[in-house]
Parts: structure tokens; sequence; C-alpha cells
């Protein structure tokens, strides 16, 4: 028998997997420390550790190697699992942007229909063509949909079908459709379209209308809808199975076409009401309703309606297109709120430019050769100020990680130090997590276009150091060859970036190669097949001026830690990001 590790005693920065190419643990999503995000090889995953008490592994192993055949656009991938005597877990791709729950906070009263059409549309093609393969997600619910440029995606697909049960830890409740209550709990495709349709519902009608009973609270109306699509929804929203849709796509179709034009056929008041006591009494009022519908027809042969009929004026929806924020109207500088209290770091933006990288003043070493033209198409936001020891602390506190050494230099507004790549990369990830943002290290491309901030000299300023412009040893400041100094101490860029040269050098996402030969003409990381060491850039507090310059670059493996490296952030703007002004 197998002697599986207890997944409650995993740790943040433990290795786990194979040797020769680990997964480095980066932080719990959940309290058991049953879900964890990982980085390998510089890339993040999200491993689900097998858990005894829940099932059996082999049924573990058969649903994660089932779900690993799951393609669409709308389902973040999956991977095939990991078996060892030690180790047992499933691996999926990490999703950003920001999950349903936290998206819906911008729309209590629901959100507009093009809105709901935009989230649900690729997610009700995805279920519809994967419930042809009988394999459904199994446990929908706010968290498991994130919402990524406007769009839903489905995270964690069929990650716990595996399972006895499907319990309050892995879906929120309020979703359980009536037969995961059961004894012996029944999963099936069905369970997937009721959840969807209670999704659907939220979106429409604000996330708080799951807190309520939804055979009687659903209102008979929805402002946005015609009458019958409206009632058509609130069928397909009953709890038997028999009532919910058999197409999700129809489902959006309904409603994609009331965006548009509103379809004829709205009940009056009175049909309102009636239809609303029945929806909500149709238990009790069997008998009664024969009743009512003779008496009805007796009083509209006795006593004719005397009075004109008025029709209702139809209602003319007008969907007004929101233009997007061009790059120019997005904020200079921006501090954005974290979840948990505080703020990001402050970032400034950085506009799209063309460049040339690498030694321009034949100073440097073989491997900043050969100078290169670079395009950054696309801008970007990065941290003016390394990250501190009060920002790093913070997360560190939060996630249960080992603060990381001071020297007894003092911590607060100093660079953080004594940190590894892989340690970045977990506070990068975090901060992601926390601002509903996407966060990472700069590439090599960004950093040395930020720190050269249009100048073609060693250093932004001039070729040779200047006191007030830099830590780093000899170059005239009064923490040189003896520790950091505090962020922002010395004069900023004309970017308004400060500390590129010295303090600390800086850990970015490239992996390292040994010159730029075949090295990227536009932004992106640069990656390898075997990827042991990244690059550093930027020198330090500890280094003569030369390494300073912008185009140094040197090699480090990525779980070494050294009191003279640190790092600082890049925040990436998408196409329709919708940023309040900051400043």
């Amino acid at each position: 028998m197998n002697d599986f590790y207890d997944h409650t005693k995993l740790k943040i920065g433990q290795q786990v997997g194979v040797e020769l190419d680990p997964y480095i643990l980066n932080y719990p999503m959940d309290e058991k420390k049953s879900t964890w995000v990982a980085d390998q090889g510089g890339r993040p995953f999200v491993l689900r550790f097998f858990q005894p008490n829940k099932g059996k592994v082999d049924t573990f192993l058969q649903n994660a190697r089932k779900y690993a055949t799951v393609k669409h656009s709308a389902v973040t991938p999956n991977y095939p699992p990991f078996y060892s005597n030690l180790w047992v877990f499933s691996c999926s791709a990490v999703c950003g942007g920001e999950n349903l729950y936290s998206f819906l906070g911008k729309y209590p009263d629901g959100a507009p229909l093009n809105v709901v059409i935009s989230l649900f549309d690729n997610i009700a093609k995805a279920l519809d063509q994967i419930h042809q393969n009988n394999l459904f997600h199994g446990h929908l619910d706010l968290s498991s949909i994130h919402v990524v440029n406007g769009l839903g995606l489905m995270t964690g697909f069929g990650a716990h079908n595996w399972m006895d049960r499907i319990g309050e830890d892995e879906m929120d409740p309020r979703l359980f459709p009536p037969e995961y209550l059961k004894t012996k709990q029944q999963r099936t495709i069905a369970s997937d379209r009721f959840a969807f349709m209670k999704l659907l519902m939220a979106t429409l009608l604000g996330e708080s209308i799951l807190d309520k009973d939804f055979s009687t609270s659903l209102p008979d109306s929805h402002p946005l809808l015609s009458d019958a699509v409206w009632n058509r929804l609130l069928d397909w929203s009953r709890e038997g199975v028999q009532h919910r849709p058999k197409s999700l796509i129809e489902v959006i179709r309904m409603i994609r076409a009331d965006l548009y034009k509103p379809q004829s056929g709205s009940y009056s008041p009175a049909k309102k009401a009636v239809k609303g006591y029945v929806r909500r009494n149709q238990s009790k009022i069997i008998i009664a309703s024969t009743v009512l519908i003779s008496s009805a027809i007796a009083a509209a042969v006795l006593w004719p309606n005397s009075e004109e009929v008025v029709e209702e004026a139809p209602v003319v929806i007008k969907v007004e297109e929101t233009e997007e924020p061009t790059f120019e109207a997005l904020p200079q500088i921006l501090e954005e709120p974290l979840i948990s209290g505080g703020t990001a770091p402050k970032i400034e933006k950085i506009p799209p430019s063309t460049f040339l990288m690498g030694d321009q003043n034949r100073m440097g070493d073989d491997n900043e050769k050969p100078v290169h033209e670079v395009e950054i198409p696309n801008g970007f936001y990065i941290s003016k100020y390394e990250v501190t020891f009060d920002q790093y602390d913070k997360f560190a506190k939060e996630t249960g990680r080992d603060l990381p050494p001071d020297n007894g230099w003092g911590r607060g507004q100093r660079p953080v130090i004594n940190v590894s790549w892989y340690d970045a990369k977990a506070y990068t990830a975090w901060l992601s997590n926390q601002t509903n943002a996407e966060y990472r290290l700069p590439t090599e491309i960004e950093w040395e276009y930020s720190a050269r901030a249009d100048s073609n000299t060693a250093f932004w300023y001039g070729n040779t150091v200047r006191a007030g412009y830099s830590v780093c040893d000899s170059c005239g400041s009064q923490w040189d060859g003896i520790s950091t100094g505090p962020v922002g101490s010395q004069a900023s860029n004309p970017l308004g970036l400060f500390d590129m040269h010295g303090n600390v050098a800086e850990w970015v996402e490239d992996c390292y190669h040994d010159s730029y030969e075949g090295a990227p003409t536009k932004n992106q990381v640069w990656l390898a097949n075997q990827c042991d060491t990244r690059v550093i850039k930027g020198g330090s507090w500890f280094d003569i001026p030369r390494v300073g310059r912008s185009a140094t670059r040197y090699r480090a493996e990525p779980d070494l830690k050294a009191s003279n490296w640190g790092f600082r952030i890049v925040r990436i703007i998408q196409e329709n990001d919708n940023i309040a002004k900051s400043e």
C-alpha cells in the first residue's frame, strides 16, 4: 500500500514531483492545503492533491486522465496526473482575471445583457460540446468561473468528480442541485445545467439572489427581457430534472435575441400577477385553479369590459456601446487596492516603443551582444520602486511564508532581499489574485527599456556614475558597499522610475542565454528548453558601477538568494482594461 504524503503538511517552497524538474509550491488555495499554485520551469500550475478521505486513488487517477482530454477555449487546460509512491496530484493551468463572485460585485442589481452574453456564450458552447462526450464539470459555481477580458472561463473542469461526495469545501452549496443532497449523491450532465441556470440568474439579478429560494423569490419580470424569454428562463430554473434546458446554447440565443429586439407578446400586469402567484403556490392550488379559471370565464361572459382596452407601449431597449479606454486615457500612476487591505506597489505607465538593446558603448561582455532593435508594441505598467520589505512581508504573513532576513539593516521601505526567483514569482501570483489583474516579473526587454528611458548611454544619465543617482560600490551614496538604501533615495529617471541602477539587482522573467543570438525582436519572455538559470539585471549596493549599467545581465539559479538581489513587478495592460484613475 502506498504511503501518500499528508497534504496538510505541505509547505510553501517545498518541491514535489520528480527531482529533476520539480514543482515548487507557491501558496495554498484553500485552508486544507489540498490545492496549491506551484511553479515548474517558470510556468505556474494548479496542483490538486489526492485526499484519501474523499475517495479511492484509482478513481482519482482515472478521473484526472479522463478530464485531461477536455479541450475548449472556455476551459483552462487539465494535464495528466502525477503518481508515485509519495505524491499523487492532478495538474491544470492557472487562469488569470477575476472569479465570477468578485466580478458580479460590480453589478449588485444585475449585469447588462451584453455583459451576460459575453460571460456565458462560450461557456454554454463548451458545456454543450463536452456534455456530448458524457463528461461534465460537476462543481460549477462562482469560484470555478473566471472572467478574462470580459469572457467567462471554467477552471478545474471535472477535478472533483472522483470524490464520493462533492461537499461545501469543493462547491458553493447555494449551487447544489437537489440530487447532491441525496444520501447517494448523483452527479450528471443535468447537474451542470442546473448550476448554469442559477449562475445565469445570479448574473441577471445580482449575486444575492442565490441566497433566496428560487421557487418563490424570482421576480415575475425582468426590465431588459421580454416576458416570453423571462418566463422561459424561469421554467428552465426549476429544480426538477425534466425542466432543465437540453441546450445551453439555446438559452443564450434567446437572451441575445432580446438584446437587439425584445420579443412581442408581453403579459398584462394582471396576468403577470396570476402567473407569479401560480408559480409561488403551485403545489397548493391545483384544485383552486379550476375554480379560478371557471370564475374568470363566467365574469368575461356576464360582465363584458366597458372600458377601451389600452395596449401597452412596446419597451425599446437602447444598448449603449461602451468605448474601450485608450492607452492614453489610462492613469499614469496606479496603486491598485488589495482584497486583504492596503494597496499593491505603485506602478508607472510605460508607453509602446522601439529601442536598441544590448551594449551600445563597448563596455560590456559578450552576453550583451549583438546589439539589436526590439519593439514593445503594447504599453505596460512597472513598479516605480523595487518591492519593499513592507510589501513582501504582508504577502509572506498572509500566505504563511518565512520572512526573509534583512541582515540587520532594517525592513520597512528598504528593498526586500534574500528572495529567490521562485519567491518573487510567488509574490506576483499572490498580487494577481489580490487585485484581479495580471502581475508578473518584467521581461528582460521591459526591464532594459525602463532602465534606459530612451537613452543610449551606459546609465540613463550618462556613461559614468554621478552622486545622487545610484547606490553601488563607489557611486557616491552613504550606503555604498555597506547596505541597501531605502527605495527612492536617489533621483528617478525620466520615466519616473527609481533605483534602476544599483541598490539591489533584480530578477526578471527570462531564462538566461549566453548571448543575444536568436533573441526576440518583440517584447516577450525569452524561454529555453533547459531553463536552469534566470536573468538578473541592474547591479546593486555591493557591485562596482560597471555592473549596474542598463545593458548588464548575468545569470543566477532561480532557487538562490542573496543580500543584494531583489525585484520589481510589471502589471500587464489588457485591451479592455477599465482602470479607475489613480493619479
